[in-house]
């Protein structure tokens, strides 16, 4: 006898034999039972859920020679004759290729005769909604009232597409898609029987692959016992399917989790090579950072569709909520944006190093600096004696080259230019910034302002004419005064007066000023950043205004908690309190340093005798809303 496919072979015989249809099998059995049956039915889904099967089942029930009953004997002629597709009185028609008028006034010419063998005449019509207009307005006075020898069986994918006249005709079953669940259920008791070797990773890309579909499931199954000679193993079935196994979509999400940044390219590298549709990883993993979302949120919710929910559970304990909402996003941005990136390697690796990037806590990388240096310093390095920077608020965009020796008398200018005065000499208090800060390098303590020389063009006249530049105002030395409030917060050395006012721990830790160096990131470090704090004891009181402290759950306080006990003891506790913080919070004290900085860069700007030669000579204007402080410029 030849081969019989498994989707033939393992064809449900009985009502029992049906996967995953319970709720269309019930309402049959129970019409069946108490002899209430209707004269046409309508089964509807998608292909391979048992439409025809559950028609056929539904005949041998109706025909069985022991009366109409749920449980048909199989023994008798009527259920042998059904079961071998030769039953006389079972007409199946294909409506996708007897679409014409013709076929349809013959179907109902031949209604009014009486069965030949049994006790209905059944007429299963699949692909029903394949009929033309035509044939459904000749089919409908029928339909609607047949002899009470006929039963009308119809199926259809596309139900949508059936006119309103006839779905009223009819008593309609919606058969669903089956579930991962179901079909691995199903296609492990096949194999068992068949005696076939299987690992469980591949019946699960198997039933992923049939999409809802158990015929189809069992069609692959065929397939895949070929492609790995009599043994199913997830490699062979991955290889088949051109897929990747749901344990190299866990290695990705787990080197995301460990910030693990080769870990994650080499196994990009090693997925590659099976040429994997990149759009059906994301989607994978889109699926799986929902399902530990769901578990998060309700713990246990966790479903088993995927055969991993026992590494959803783990996962769920191991990434936090933040992280878990930031992967699901970056994944769904970079699906979309798949199908415009000139690779899908490209654009699925960018979508991978984004979630590294821009995870809460990651860490933020300066860019790298040229291996030549500044194109400047060459030459300054290069005089025996350069001269420093002057002592003036550093910045980012002015740096100081060597100046020549100024002339002992100034020369007058052709231009009512004001003749800057020398700085004074520098004093032995420090700024209350370094220099360094802001990439500006002081090389030497003295250093003198050239006087403008005058332009050699100018005609003798013009230079005789011109009015006598005005007294130059004493420029201010800032060196030398006080630092201002609005500098105060800059110097680590000395606390700022709002400081002085905080609460200081016996190690002296200030809570605005040092509450990065707790290291709470994410949602956590910013709602705590917005309080105020004061110590009772061992317990740490944050005071939050309502807006922020209606943001904070007990997840984030647990976080909370944890980097005060490893910086104060395990013994600490926390208590949150609305109420208004003020000004002494990590926040407000970080943007004043901001403010701070800027004012000062400005400042340094405004002072700096090269800006001010170059705009006196050029006519030209200082943007200061371009202008920041150097830390920030290089972020």
């Amino acid at each position: 006898m030849s081969y019989q496919v498994l989707a033939r072979k393992w064809r449900p015989r009985t009502f029992e034999d049906m996967v995953g249809q319970e709720h269309v099998l019930q309402a049959l059995i129970h019409a069946l039972e108490h002899q209430r049956l209707h004269h046409a039915y309508l089964f509807t889904g998608t292909r391979g859920v048992g439409k025809t099967t559950i028609g056929r089942l539904l005949a041998r029930c109706l025909n069985c020679e022991t009366g109409i009953t749920p449980n048909p004997c199989g023994e008798c002629d009527s259920c042998k004759e059904i079961l071998e597709n030769r039953f006389v009185d079972l007409i199946e028609i294909d409506a996708a290729s007897r679409t014409g008028v013709d076929d349809m006034r013959e179907l109902t010419d031949n209604v009014q005769y009486a069965p030949t063998r049994g006790r209905y005449k059944v007429y299963l019509i699949d692909e029903v909604h394949m009929l033309t207009n035509q044939s459904f307005n000749a089919f409908l006075k029928t339909l609607e009232e047949p002899p009470e020898h006929v039963k009308f069986l119809l199926a259809t994918t596309d139900p949508q597409k059936l006119p309103v006249t006839v779905l009223s005709r009819c008593l309609q079953f919606n058969l669903k898609r089956m579930t991962p669940e179901h079909i691995v259920g199903h296609l492990k008791h096949v194999l068992t029987e068949e005696q076939i070797p299987f690992e469980d990773p591949a019946l699960w890309l198997l039933a992923r692959a049939a999409d809802g579909s158990m015929r189809d499931a069992l069609s692959l199954t065929d397939q895949a016992i070929a492609f790995g000679n009599e043994n199913l193993a997830a490699s062979d079935v991955s290889n088949m399917l051109g897929t990747i196994d749901q344990r190299d979509i866990q290695r990705i999400v787990n080197a995301l989790v460990e910030r693990d940044g080769p870990g994650l390219l080499s196994e990009i590298s090693r997925i590659s090579d099976f040429a994997p549709d990149y759009g059906v990883i994301l989607s994978d993993m889109l699926s799986l950072f929902h399902r530990v979302t769901m578990e998060q949120v309700v713990p246990g919710s966790a479903d088993n569709a995927m055969g991993d929910a026992a590494q959803v559970q783990e996962l769920a304990r191991r990434l936090s909520a933040e992280d878990a909402q930031l992967f699901y996003q970056t994944a769904l941005i970079g699906r979309k944006d798949l199908s415009v990136t000139p690779d899908a390697r490209m654009g699925f690796e960018m979508t991978l190093l984004r979630m590294l990037a821009f995870r809460p806590g990651a860490d933020r990388r300066e860019p790298p600096a040229l291996a030549s240096g500044n194109s400047n310093a060459g030459p300054a390095e290069s005089e025996p004696e350069p001269g420093p920077v002057p002592q003036t608020a550093p910045t980012q965009a002015v740096t100081a080259a060597p100046q020549p020796e100024p002339a002992p008398q100034p020369v007058p200018s052709p231009e009512p230019v004001a003749e800057p005065e020398p700085q004074p000499p520098m004093v032995d208090d420090p700024p209350p910034w370094e220099p360094e800060d802001y990439g500006v390098q002081a090389e030497s303590p003295e250093w003198q302002e050239p006087v403008p020389q005058p332009d050699s063009s100018i005609e003798p006249e013009a230079e005789a004419i011109s009015e006598p530049a005005p007294e130059p105002e004493p420029a201010p030395a800032p060196v030398q005064s006080e630092p201002s409030a609005d500098l105060a917060p800059l110097k680590e050395s000395e606390p700022a007066p709002a400081e002085r006012e905080q609460p200081v721990t016996a190690d002296g830790f200030v809570w605005e000023r040092d509450f990065r160096s707790l290291g709470i990131t994410g949602m956590p470090g910013n709602l705590a950043s917005y309080s105020s704090m004061r110590m009772e004891g061992q317990v740490v009181v944050l005071t939050l205004d309502e807006g922020h402290a209606r943001l904070l759950n007990t997840r984030h306080e647990e976080k909370i908690l944890a980097a005060l006990r490893s910086r104060f003891g395990d013994a600490t506790q926390l208590k949150i309190e609305q109420g208004v913080p003020g000004l002494h919070t990590p926040a407000a004290f970080e943007e004043r340093q901001r403010a701070a900085r800027q004012k000062a860069a400005e400042e340094s700007i405004r002072q700096d005798p090269l800006v001010k030669s170059i705009v006196e000579r050029f006519e030209g204007r200082v943007v200061e809303e371009s202008i920041r402080p150097a830390e920030t410029a290089r972020r």
